[in-house]
């Protein structure tokens, strides 16, 4: 039932846009009471959050290509997917609706923020046992490289072309995609560098 809700959440999201996601529509959508519904979610801004989570943890969970390098050329092409699918248009949604309600905000920033954040550190983590980077990166370095692969990736969804649009506009995604990576492994290695290195 938990995965039924949440699909159906996740498609009144994309049909009907935050206005008309409401509770009723989602349990009629599945099939089920909104009793049930709201045994789980108490609000819609948290389902809505659930949405996301589970949007977040299916992408971006389980990396380990062998290399920093890897790992996160494989991050942010799991996030273009995410942009890409029908998982986009929702996640888009969510995030510009968090600017005006509070409560939407603070449930993305647990399952959203953090998750990112949480993945990254594994990253992370990973190079440090690998003897990629140096050191371990502290609290505020994390926190400001999380914010950089959700910004990129919501900057390019609003100032640059649609995901599906490259060809039409002349971009080439494959250089923009190339390019966010050197530029965030160099921040990264910056990050990762003894004292005496910075």
């Amino acid at each position: 039932m938990d995965t039924a809700l949440i699909q159906a959440a996740f498609e009144v999201l994309n049909e009907s846009g935050w206005a008309a996601f409401t509770t009723t529509a989602v349990a009629r959508r599945a099939g089920a009471s909104t009793a049930s519904l709201y045994r789980r979610w108490p609000s819609k801004q948290a389902l809505a959050g659930a949405v996301a989570r589970h949007i977040a943890l299916g992408e971006l969970s389980g990396i380990d290509t062998g290399s920093i390098a890897g790992d996160v050329r494989e991050l942010f092409m799991r996030k273009r997917r995410i942009l890409r699918a029908a998982t986009g248009p929702a996640l888009l949604t969510l995030m510009g609706q968090a600017a005006h309600d509070p409560e939407l905000r603070k449930i993305l920033h647990d399952d959203v923020y953090l998750t990112v954040r949480e993945q990254l550190g594994t990253l992370i983590a990973q190079a440090v046992h690998r003897k990629e980077l140096h050191k371990a990166l502290d609290a505020a370095q994390v926190d400001a490289l999380a914010l950089v692969v959700i910004g990129t990736t919501l900057a390019r969804s609003v100032f640059l072309a649609p995901p599906n649009a490259d060809e039409a506009s002349g971009a080439d995604p494959v250089e923009h995609s190339e390019t966010e990576l050197q530029l965030f492994l160099s921040l990264l290695a910056r990050s990762g560098a003894p004292a005496t290195e910075a």
